[in-house]
């Protein structure tokens, strides 16, 4: 019975509900997913390098299904469900509001949400389509730290971690408006990363590299699976960067 009231779940709304607060809780986490094949990012209920595991609040933003929740609930943590369109800026808004009602903090961010779009000349790919990917893999990020810098800066060791591409850093052909928000991304953040330098605000950018999910067999159809690495091995190298003690101030961290 405990174990149900702990799962909460927010339907999509322009207005975002929460239900009451069960127990003052160590550490708040936000993760953005966008992926059912990255269900297993990173969460601090499954590290068992850290000692304050059983109070960790997981805000999991567009999470692909319930076995994560029930995951990070069986390690003594809790976990609330937001299902928010990443093009709904106000509602981005709304979900730091919600959190300093309730927690009055952030400790983690992991941004990760993010669509391909197209791939091919960028004079075929329509405008509408364009704007959408940098909406989603850009401009949604902007928001994001508007709405939760305030959040993290309560925090006694905030960190903030953006996952990016190599297309961000190699220009290639027929990647189009997501290179473009990538490349963005990554600027954007380590602007970011620069005003914060004189604190303890940890921020990162980490390229994982090849990796087996539903966005790579997008963009490479038929590649040979064998040859990228386990959505679950991406996750573990990411915890070990993450749950470090080091400071970070805009890196790019490529995993392989």
């Amino acid at each position: 019975m405990e174990r149900k009231k702990q799962i909460k779940s927010i339907v999509k709304s322009k207005k975002i509900n929460y239900e009451p607060t069960l127990r003052l809780l160590d550490k708040v986490d936000v993760v953005t997913l966008s992926s059912p094949a990255l269900k297993c990012l990173p969460n601090r209920s499954m590290h068992s390098k850290n000692s304050y595991i059983n109070g960790t609040q997981q805000v999991l933003i567009n999470a692909p299904s319930i076995s994560k929740k029930k995951t990070i609930v069986d390690n003594g943590g809790s976990c609330t469900l937001v299902k928010l369109d990443m093009n709904d800026f106000i509602g981005i808004d709304k979900l730091g509001l919600e959190i300093f009602k309730r927690w009055k903090k952030l400790d983690l961010l992991i941004s990760n949400a993010a669509i391909l779009g197209t791939l091919g000349p960028i004079h075929h790919q329509s405008n509408d389509e364009f704007i959408e990917v940098l909406n989603v893999n850009l401009v949604s990020n902007h928001r994001l730290i508007r709405s939760l810098e305030p959040l993290l800066k309560n925090s006694d060791q905030p960190k903030a971690c953006f996952l990016s591409s190599t297309v961000a850093i190699e220009v290639r052909p027929f990647w189009g408006a997501y290179a473009v928000s990538k490349a963005s991304l990554q600027h954007m953040v380590k602007i970011w990363s620069m005003e914060n330098k004189n604190n303890d605000l940890s921020i990162s950018i980490i390229n994982p590299g090849k990796t087996n999910t539903k966005m790579r067999k997008q963009a490479m159809p038929g590649e040979n699976i064998k040859n990228l690495q386990k959505p679950k091995e991406v996750a573990e190298k990411i915890k070990d960067i993450i749950f470090s003690n080091k400071i970070y101030k805009g890196e790019v961290i490529d995993l392989i």
